[in-house]
């Protein structure tokens, strides 16, 4: 057979092989190869074959040599192929609070619809049941909160962890370290796990008898989100450019661990071929900023990160880079204080020595998943012993159904879409009714603006730096490029109208701006 130059060659039999190499290379050696379950997905794997051939530039033609009738590698022969005439490129901004992914089809960007409830935004959290099933964004924030909505109070059990620590009182022998374990806990719940890839303490957690490394935790989370874009695309990326902060969380002497420990994880997931990019480089490509000097202020829900960029014959460049770890989540759990803690007793004081609930209590209300930690059979009954004593009431109950009904997340959904609100208006009703926790109350913009006072001081240093890095002055820059959810912030963008007198504002798509910079770079 004469085969003209324009075909590509696979090989059947190869393809094979590397189907089973890239499986197990995945899943480990002992994977077993489901065929019957590719051979009953075959007719849609062909079709989205000819669907991504006819998408093909250039038109080039497809011939499988060898034994192609065996259709028990139609899943490897898609994968092959498709990696060999695909042109999509990937882009995946990891953030600290959401995920997105765009994909890049030529001069068209698209996002993917990640997440069932939020679509092209997913919130970035992991759970893993003791079954070993892993979900993320919202399914898994769904299944955490229904596995532990029923259970009651949690008994924890000491956990010796074989190692002894020097003891903090003098004089005293070292002592064995230990843990209070929930050995009965139907799943590992993990978040804002970006936090921590600086982070020279964290080595391993055990995930019900395996230990797991950051690494492993991302990527788990990583590979749900490339499984979830083969089945939008057809295409399993085996390379991708990922955001990543100007700054990570523990400041430039994290900087090679934190970018060492992103880069494994990409690798760990199936990425073999990983770029990273600054998120505010990625969100200026996105934006097509204008000629002359302009500045992207990426304020989202985990960091802030800015950048200064010089768009001259249609190329951009980018003369500084500044960022901090402040962001809209801190600005809710703000708000959370504001208009929840005190009617769950946060402020309560009690009798004649004014006491008040200790700290580890209080200082949870605004964590959801450290609120749901308290959920134990001492802990409650000592909120019953304290109503007992005349301590009041009212506050005691919502603050015992907050904790026994699973209700942290519930309350920072609530409080946060208040903070919303107030980017719009002046004034907001705050409600929340479930079991014993009953409250309504008024929200307001200033008061709001005046508690999150010293987290816009942090912002405003950070424009200086970057300004000093860029070596320009604030009236030199012609436009702000506003990404990121909190930079609807009124707040936030009166700073820059101060900062930034000449400038125009011009908002970019406040979450996934980002990812499709990155499918561009």
């Amino acid at each position: 057979m004469v085969v003209p130059d324009d075909v590509v060659h696979i090989d059947a039999a190869r393809a094979g092989e590397l189907h089973i190499e890239h499986e197990q290379a995945r899943h480990g050696s002992g994977h077993r190869i489901d065929h019957e379950r590719a051979v009953a997905d075959d007719d849609r794997l062909h079709a989205e074959l000819v669907a991504q051939r006819s998408r093909h530039e250039g038109g080039d033609r497809i011939v499988v040599l060898g034994d192609h009738d065996d259709r028990r590698w139609s899943r490897a022969l898609l994968h092959l192929i498709l990696s060999v005439v695909s042109d999509l490129r990937f882009g995946l901004d990891f953030g600290t609070s959401n995920s997105a992914v765009a994909v890049a089809d030529g001069p068209e960007v698209r996002l993917l619809p990640l997440d069932p409830m939020s679509g092209e935004s997913m919130p970035s959290v992991l759970y893993v049941r003791r079954d070993g099933s892993v979900l993320v964004g919202h399914p898994a924030i769904d299944a955490f909160l229904a596995d532990n909505r029923d259970r009651g109070p949690l008994r924890r059990e000491v956990k010796l962890l074989g190692v002894r620590v020097a003891s903090s009182v003098p004089g005293v022998a070292p002592v064995e370290a230990h843990i209070l374990a929930d050995p009965s806990s139907p799943g590992r719940f993990f978040q804002s796990l970006k936090t921590f890839l600086g982070d020279p303490l964290l080595t391993s957690t055990n995930v019900f008898g395996d230990a797991r490394g950051l690494e492993d935790l991302i990527a788990m989370l990583l590979a749900e989100i490339f499984e979830r874009v083969e089945a939008l695309t057809g295409v399993r990326p085996t390379s991708a450019t990922l955001g990543r902060p100007v700054e990570f969380v523990g400041g430039a002497a994290v900087e090679e661990r934190a970018r060492g420990r992103l880069e494994q994880a990409a690798r760990l997931a199936g990425i073999r071929e990983v770029r990273l990019v600054e998120e505010p480089v990625a969100a200026a490509l996105a934006a097509d900023v204008p000629a002359g000097l302009a500045l992207v202020f990426d304020f989202g829900g985990g960091t802030l990160d800015l950048c200064v960029t010089r768009r001259e014959d249609g190329e951009i460049r980018v003369l500084g880079t500044a960022g901090a770890d402040v962001a809209g989540d801190r600005c809710t759990q703000l708000l959370i204080d504001q208009l929840v803690a005190p009617h769950l007793g946060a402020e309560m004081e009690w009798g004649p020595k004014r006491l008040r609930l200790p700290r580890f209590i209080t200082s949870t209300i605004g964590d959801w998943r450290a609120l749901s930690a308290l959920n134990e059979k001492p802990i409650l009954d000592a909120l019953d012993d304290l109503v007992r004593a005349g301590w009041p009431k009212r506050e005691l109950a919502a603050l015992r159904s907050a904790i026994e009904l699973q209700l942290g997340y519930e309350i920072f959904a609530s409080v946060d879409a208040t903070k919303c609100a107030l980017s719009t208006e002046q004034l907001a009703l705050f409600t929340f009714h479930r079991g014993a926790v009953d409250l309504d109350s008024m929200a307001s913009r200033r008061a709001f603006e005046l508690t999150i006072a010293p987290l816009l001081k942090r912002v405003d240093t950070a424009i200086d730096e970057v300004l000093a890095r860029a070596e320009v002055d604030a009236d030199q820059v012609i436009e702000i490029v506003c990404t990121g959810g909190s930079s609807a912030i009124p707040a936030a963008r009166t700073l820059l109208q101060r900062r930034f007198p000449k400038a125009r504002l011009r908002d970019a798509a406040a979450h996934t701006a980002v990812a499709a910079g990155l499918a561009r770079a």
